[in-house]
C-alpha cells in the first residue's frame, strides 16, 4: 500500500490507458460516500457510481476497451481522516477495512480472474460513517483532490499537468 505524497506518482503511472473507475459507497453514511462523490465530480462515462452494491457493476469490466479497473472507496487503513492510499489487489486482504460486506479483495480478484483486467484501489480514510452523518471536511477535501486528478488523467493530460492538478485542487 502506498500512502501520502507517493500516491500521486503511483496512481499516475497506473492510470495509463483506458481505466474504468468504480465509486463505491453509501451516500447516507457520511464519509462512506467518498467513492460516489468522486464519480459525481469526475463526470465521465468512465466513472460509475456503484453505490453500496459494486458487484452489480463488475460486468462493465468485460468491455474490451477497458484495460484496468480502479475501485474508489472509503477504506479504513489507519490513516488520518481524508488521507488517501493506493494499493493493487496484491496488497488487499479478504476484509481490508472496507465498509462493504463483500470486501475489496474479493471484488478485485473476481475482476482479474473473470475479465483479465488489472485492478487497483484508491482508498480515502473515513472519519464518520454513521447512518445520517454528513461527509467530513477532510474527506470532502480529499474527494476534490482525487476527482480533479482523475479528470485530468482521463483527459490524458501530460504527467506534469496531472501532478499540478493534484497539488492545486
Amino acid at each position: 500500500m502506498i500512502r501520502g505524497d507517493a500516491v500521486e506518482g503511483a496512481l499516475a503511472g497506473w492510470l495509463r490507458g483506458r481505466v474504468l473507475i468504480l465509486g463505491i459507497g453509501n451516500p447516507l453514511r457520511g464519509d462512506d460516500a467518498a467513492g460516489p462523490m468522486v464519480c459525481a465530480r469526475v463526470e465521465s462515462p468512465q466513472a460509475v457510481d456503484c453505490g453500496d452494491a459494486p458487484e452489480r457493476y463488475l460486468g462493465l469490466a468485460a468491455d474490451g476497451r477497458v484495460e484496468r479497473v480502479l475501485l474508489v472507496d472509503a477504506m479504513d487503513f489507519g490513516g488520518a481522516a481524508g488521507e488517501v492510499a493506493f494499493c493493487t489487489s496484491e496488497d488487499l486482504t479478504e476484509r481490508f477495512g472496507t465498509t462493504h460486506d463483500s470486501g475489496l479483495a474479493v471484488l478485485s480478484r473476481f475482476v482479474e480472474e473473470e475479465y483479465g483486467k488489472a485492478v487497483a484501489v484508491l482508498g480515502i480514510q473515513p472519519s464518520d460513517t454513521r447512518f445520517g452523518a454528513r461527509a467530513s471536511t477532510a474527506v470532502r477535501d480529499a474527494v476534490c483532490k482525487v476527482s480533479t486528478w482523475l479528470k485530468c488523467a482521463i483527459s490524458e493530460c501530460e504527467p506534469g499537468e496531472m501532478e499540478a492538478a493534484w497539488r492545486h485542487s
